[in-house]
Order: C-alpha cells, then sequence, then structure tokens
C-alpha cells in the first residue's frame, strides 16, 4: 500500500520498539515520512531506528512521567502525525476481579494515563492538519469475555478520551483503533503451550482464520492518520471477533 501524503511528514510512534508501534513506523518510513520512536527501552529504539529507512529519530520516555513526556515533545517540536501504542503487559491483568488487588487495578489503567500524558503534551505541538490515533482494544465492544474488566474499562477510557478529543481539538483528527488479539511481543509471556492454544483458537474460531499480525494493524493505523475525512472513530479492526 501507499500512503503519499507521509512523504516528510513528522510521525511520532510511542510505543515504536515493537510490536504494533514498530510495525507502524515500518509502514510510515516506508511511506517516506520523517519518523520519530520513543519508548523507554531507548537500546531497542536504536535497533529498530537502523533497520528502517529514510530520516528516523530515537528518544527515550517514560509514558506515565509526566515530565519525561513534556521534555519529549518540547525537543521534538511540530508533530503531524502522533500514534501511541504503547500499553500495560495486559496479559498480566487477565483475572476475575475478586482476585485482582487494588494495585492491579491501578496498574491496568496505565494504559489511560499514559495515553492522557501524551496527548496532553502534545496537543501544543500538532499541525493544524495533523492527527492522533490511539490504540485501544476490541473489548470495548465485545467484553464478553470474563476476566478482562480492567483491561476494558482502560480501553474503554482511551476510546472515550480520543473521541471527545476528536471535538476540542478539531481541526487535528483524532481516531481510535480498537484491535482484536495481535500476536505482538506481548504474547511472548505466555507459555509455549498458552501460544499454541492461542493460535489454535484463532484457526478454529475467527472468521479470518488466524491472530491478526502488527502489520495488518499498521496499515489501518496509516488509513486513520492518512484520511483527512476521518475523526472521532473508534474502528475495529478484529479478525471478526464480535461476531465469535
Amino acid at each position: 500500500m501507499e500512503y503519499a501524503a507521509l512523504k516528510n511528514k513528522r510521525v511520532v510512534v510511542v510505543g515504536g520498539s515493537s510490536g504494533m508501534g514498530r510495525a507502524v513506523a515500518e509502514a510510515a518510513a516506508v511511506a517516506g515520512a520523517r519518523v520519530v520512536l520513543a519508548s523507554r527501552n531507548l537500546a531497542r529504539l536504536l535497533e529498530v531506528k537502523q533497520q528502517l529507512p529514510g530520516a528516523v529519530e530515537a528518544f527515550a520516555v517514560n509514558m506515565l512521567d509526566e515530565n519525561s513526556v513534556v521534555r519529549l515533545f518540547a525537543e521534538i517540536g511540530l508533530v503531524d502525525h502522533l500514534v501511541v501504542t504503547a500499553v500495560a503487559d495486559e496479559t498480566k491483568l487477565s483475572a476475575p476481579i475478586t482476585q485482582l488487588t487494588t494495585a492491579d487495578a491501578q496498574r491496568g489503567m496505565e494504559k489511560f494515563w499514559g495515553t492522557f500524558f501524551v496527548a496532553r503534551a502534545a496537543a501544543a505541538h500538532m499541525a493544524p492538519d495533523g492527527s492522533m490515533t490511539f490504540v485501544a482494544s476490541a473489548s470495548i465492544f465485545n467484553p464478553s469475555k470474563s476476566g478482562i474488566s480492567v483491561m476494558s474499562a482502560a480501553s474503554a477510557a482511551v476510546a472515550a478520551f480520543g473521541r471527545t478529543l476528536a471535538a476540542e481539538l478539531a481541526p487535528v483528527r483524532v481516531n481510535v483503533l480498537a484491535p482484536g488479539v495481535v500476536n505482538t511481543g506481548v504474547w511472548q509471556n505466555l507459555s509455549e503451550e498458552q501460544r499454541k492454544r492461542q493460535a489454535h483458537w484463532a484457526r478454529e474460531s475467527l472468521p479470518v482464520r488466524h491472530l491478526g499480525e502488527p502489520a495488518e494493524l499498521a496499515h489501518a493505523i496509516l488509513f486513520l492518520m492518512t484520511n483527512s475525512y476521518t475523526t472521532g472513530t473508534i474502528l475495529s479492526v478484529d479478525g471478526g471477533l464480535a461476531l465469535v
């Protein structure tokens, strides 16, 4: 796919060191964007930077540290497109509410707070025709699975935040991606047997017959980034999960 509108645009990807964020960074770089990678792990970012074409910058940031986030955008300056993909390890938050501690629940909401800190700091630096894209979860549409109450609540907060900002920050566009189960590094924290079961479930149950891959989600994000008539949208890209 080609995204000519991204040529020479500054695309900031928070969470760009792995998974979906890395895939977004790669797709944007191939399209000719000036990519800025940001995450906590600078060493990993520098590895990714070496593998991407074009002008790529890398910055360390702790998205849960307000001062760290403010410094990041003060250094970056003008932002054409912002993508926030960094999330907590949600596999560790999947448990019935009676088994979740208060600390677990508070950690689960870091997804929202990190997105909030990044969006607030970036707002003053956004190009008027630019965009923000946040990543939530398909659980906001299909919260029927037991044990995902906190995960769903955090994603719902991100989604509501994004839709409201679309009105508040206009003409800057703000959209939210709601992915289904994606084959990212987070799943490496599962045992091999658990990963096999997950892959088998996808082949047998999802209408698309496979887990989502980061590149598939990246192209959805680039669509939101480049379509000038799309704002305030929650785009579900879940392989048909809502139909199961």
